[in-house]
């Protein structure tokens, strides 16, 4: 532990000592600057010369000619006095016609494109030879450049005579996001037209890829395959892909179209066109989407077709007609628009008639976000079908074939006063019941919920925040949550047990309040943050077939709430050392911490054997949940608490920029009592030593990580 030092030990007295002396070392520093800038204006020189142009024009000559003219005051010479008052001319940035010398400044700014017919054609190469204006031979890593066009080749031989480039062994056109390449190929360089052999070709705004026999280049934006192949998939997964006996990109109007498409998966044909038309950039645009193809018992041959249609930069439809040979034709839509005040989804799905049920099936889904006003907003999320089995029936995949519910719900919020927020919203349930044998219980719908909130919790950039002493202002904390709940069923208490089940109340109303004040006190060394809260709720209710009731009349028992106060004492320290022996392994300096933990919370006991439970889980067991106050989620439990949690964080992390690496984590919590409150009833024999949690995160390579957790 000798190795390890406490983050808020020195370091801030070090920071003191140095601060003077860094502000006087950048006072200099900015004094030199000031002094040497003329200095270093003057010695700016073009550098057009030292680059040279292949084939120049005469508009290009000019432009040399003018730059040579405007070329600052060579090195040696005094520079020029300046008029009384007036300031130096700022040759730093660029203008239209200078766009071609370098320039020694960090605010440089990109000029408006050159049209090709003025832009200059640069070459490189290991080796060049040749007869001027005949002949010119670049051999060894060959290019030429002109804009955003590039030719490279093993070899590349022009005539400038003919216009024509003759391009030997790897050759590689690219412009813009489009790449070609093959082993031989022939251009004309002013007037961009070409061809080539054998071409691979790639369209990286769709992830587009291919092959021809032969590419003609007709015009700088227009490129012509014969006996072609595209596919979006990458080459060691080839799933399917289009053959065509011609395919033409044009890169002006962002369109690829083919003749004679076949379309196969896994080598075998499956669909043939005469003629089709795909995008290739992601603009959006009107068109045949990829289809969807399948076949299982229930409804046999399963084919969809959509169709994207682009309304408008701001609205877009996808039509998609399914048929499926079991079943019939299955119509869907999905209409999505966005506005600045208002944005959302509308989508639907309809069939006539089911040839198996005998019925219509459809499904409706509408998703809606609206600003109402300042900090004032709305929404809506809304979802039904025709009967239990349409999951099974038509979904696609099996997260959708298990869906048992689907939510109404309509809720708005309102931010607008300092510290506070409000909410309001209802929500109902559609249950299904695809099995009889086996029903789904459903929740309670909520109509409605109405709630505030107030905090006002400091920020930690203000001053005091690492001060090492605890801040005037306590972070306080208050809510106020008022629930009606409704259940439409004839269940009583289960007897066994005494405890409400779900649907026990047709309906009942919930009033939650709560509050916190704490007292963190944090610094980069320790942090220690003490906390009061309490939790108060009264119910009221009406029993399935009984009068407004606050009296379970089954049993002659009260419908019980509660008010529970909770103390608890969060506290860390975090230790750290330079880890040198990880550099090997990680190829960089990295910083190894080490971060002991001690988590008290204590809350009273009170039964709540009687007390109603509408939304209220079990928070399961991790290393978050093990940390936590309570361990149920939701407003109808508050669990008894006299709990210690003791734990050890160890994180290895990036000295430059404190990216973390990986983290070890180990955890247990004692329990000096023995928690009483469970969710249905009082815990007989409650466990005193929870189980060791360890977790643990790698990030092995970019966004790989590797995690781990053990109990």
């Amino acid at each position: 532990m000798s190795h390890y030092r406490l983050r808020a030990g020195i370091s801030a007295y070090l920071a003191t000592l140095k601060t003077p002396y860094v502000i006087l070392g950048r006072g200099l520093l900015l004094g030199l600057l000031l002094l040497a800038m003329p200095l270093k204006a003057q010695n700016l020189g073009p550098v057009v010369n030292t680059i040279s142009p292949l084939l120049p024009s005469p508009q290009q000559n000019q432009t040399q000619q003018e730059l040579q003219k405007q070329a600052p005051v060579p090195i040696g010479e005094p520079p020029r006095p300046l008029p009384v008052g007036s300031l130096p001319p700022s040759i730093l940035v660029p203008s239209r016609a200078e766009v071609t010398v370098l320039k020694l400044d960090d605010q440089l700014r990109v000029g408006k494109p050159i049209p090709d017919s003025e832009a200059l054609t640069f070459s490189f190469s290991d080796e060049i030879d040749g007869v001027v204006d005949r002949q010119m031979n670049l051999k060894g890593r060959a290019q030429i450049r002109r804009n955003d066009t590039v030719i490279k080749a093993d070899e590349i031989n022009y005539d400038p005579d003919t216009d024509i480039a003759n391009l030997i062994g790897n050759v590689e056109l690219i412009k813009g996001t489009t790449q070609f390449s093959g082993p031989r190929a022939r251009f004309k360089v002013d007037a961009r037209e070409g061809e080539m052999d054998k071409p691979k070709y790639e369209l990286r705004d769709v992830r587009g890829r291919g092959q021809a026999n032969r590419l003609t280049i007709e015009t700088a934006d227009v490129f012509v395959f014969d006996k072609a192949t595209y596919t979006t998939c990458s080459p060691e997964n080839l799933d399917w892909y289009f053959t065509a006996s011609q395919i033409e990109v044009d890169q002006e109007q962002k369109e690829m179209t083919g003749r004679n498409g076949v379309m196969r998966f896994f080598d075998v044909p499956i669909a043939y066109a005469p003629y089709f038309s795909l995008p290739t950039s992601n603009q959006r645009r009107s068109g045949l989407l990829s289809p969807v193809i399948g076949y299982n018992s229930n409804n046999g041959l399963d084919i969809a077709q959509p169709y994207y249609v682009n309304i408008a930069p701001n609205r877009d439809l996808t039509i998609t007609p399914r048929f499926m040979n079991h079943r019939g034709t299955l119509l869907g839509s999905d209409f999505r628009y966005i506005d600045p005040k208002y944005s959302g989804t509308l989508s639907g799905q309809f069939m006539n008639y089911d040839k198996i049920l005998g019925r219509d099936r459809w499904k409706y889904d509408w998703q809606q976000r609206q600003m109402l006003g300042r900090a004032w907003n709305g929404y809506a999320n809304v979802s039904k079908v025709s009967d239990s089995l349409y999951p099974i029936d038509f979904s696609y995949g099996i997260g959708g074939a298990v869906t048992n519910q689907f939510r109404q719900e309509v809720g708005t919020n309102y931010g607008g006063i300092k510290n506070w927020n409000f909410t309001a919203r209802a929500l109902t349930f559609q249950t299904l019941q695809p099995d009889p044998t086996s029903p789904v219980t459903s929740p309670y719908n909520i109509l409605p919920q109405v709630t505030a909130n107030y905090r006002n919790q400091r920020n930690l950039t203000s001053p005091g925040s690492f001060a090492g002493g605890f801040n005037r202002t306590p972070d306080i904390t208050f809510g106020a949550d008022f629930t009606r709940f409704s259940y439409n069923t004839n269940n009583l208490y289960a007897p066994a047990s005494g405890m409400p089940q779900g649907g026990s109340f047709s309906q009942a109303d919930r009033t939650v309040i709560r509050g916190s004040i704490a007292m963190p006190q944090i610094t980069p060394g320790y942090y220690l943050k003490p906390k009061l809260s309490f939790q108060a709720n009264q119910y009221s209710g009406i029993l399935t077939n009984s009068p407004s009731t606050s009296i379970n009349q089954s049993l002659n028992q009260p419908i019980q709430g509660f008010a529970l106060p909770t103390l608890s004492l969060d506290s860390g320290l975090a230790f750290e050392r330079d880890a040198t022996e990880m550099k090997g392994f990680f190829g960089r300096d990295m910083i190894v911490t080490m971060e002991p933990r001690a988590f008290y919370v204590y809350t009273p006991f009170q039964s709540q054997a009687q007390t109603p439970l509408f939304d209220t889980a079990d928070a399961g067991f991790g290393i978050t949940q093990i940390f936590s106050e309570n361990t149920f989620v939701g407003n109808d439990r508050v669990a008894d608490n006299n709990k210690l949690t003791m734990g050890l964080t160890s994180r290895v992390l990036e000295t430059n920029t404190g990216a973390e690496r990986a983290t070890v984590t180990l955890a247990q919590r004692q329990d000096f009592t023995g928690q009483r409150v469970g969710l249905n009833g009082t815990i007989q024999n409650p466990t005193r030593y929870s189980d060791t949690l360890g977790a643990s995160t790698i990030r092995l390579l970019g966004n790989f990580n590797v995690d781990l957790f053990g109990q």
